[in-house]
């Protein structure tokens, strides 16, 4: 019994961390590459965030918007599963001009790079308290069945000539998928497969 239960614990274990495997590379910004502790990641409009190191939510490294600017990550995911992505936005005080915004969110795209029909989720943070890094979380979104990547996004914008409140920092960023039904079938008939013969051995 003592070995049967050591086998569901690991099993539950592996189940557990294949659910909340994080997507994303270079999430924490941690990671060092070509591109700095931005490896990872790419303009996605704007040349106004840089690496830096002195406001971080939590390891060393965040990425800092010194103005309006945004990134993106590019992951290839699978049409009809279900996805979660996180982020932190850390946005100082301030009134800046009007309109601005500081967001967190994914775009769902097609093949062909158009964003799938109902494909778009995002996170507005401007209006959440200053001076203290902020959860931003979709919550459980099913990427649309025609969908082939999912691009995480995260920036500040403004409309000229007024500027945002700045700087913002980001930081932590994840995208994990729920298991498909088959992996849980597959994983289910494994743990019952091992009691079996465990059972069986036994006797």
């Amino acid at each position: 019994m003592k070995q049967i239960a050591i086998i569901i614990a690991v099993l539950a274990f592996s189940l557990s961390s294949y659910a909340s495997a994080n997507l994303l590379v270079n999430g924490d910004f941690e990671l060092t590459g070509e591109d700095g502790h931005l490896t990872g990641w790419t303009i996605d409009y704007n040349q106004n965030i840089a690496e830096a190191q002195d406001n971080p939510e939590s390891g060393a490294w965040h990425a800092r918007n010194y103005n309006d600017g945004g990134m993106y990550q590019d992951v290839s995911i699978t049409g009809g599963m279900t996805y979660d992505i996180t982020g932190y936005a850390y946005i100082p005080s301030g009134t800046g001009g009007s309109p601005w915004g500081t967001y967190i969110g994914v775009k769902f795209l097609r093949a062909n790079g158009t964003t799938a029909t109902g494909g778009s989720f995002q996170v507005d943070m401007q209006g959440l308290p200053r001076d203290v890094y902020n959860l931003a979380d979709t919550g459980w979104v099913v990427a649309p069945s025609d969908a082939v990547t999912a691009r995480v996004r995260f920036g500040t914008w403004s409309n000229a000539p007024y500027e945002p409140v700045a700087p913002t920092d980001f930081d932590n960023f994840s995208l994990v998928a729920v298991p498909e039904p088959t992996s849980l079938m597959l994983l289910g008939l494994g743990l019952f497969g091992i009691i079996g013969f465990a059972a069986k051995k036994k006797k």
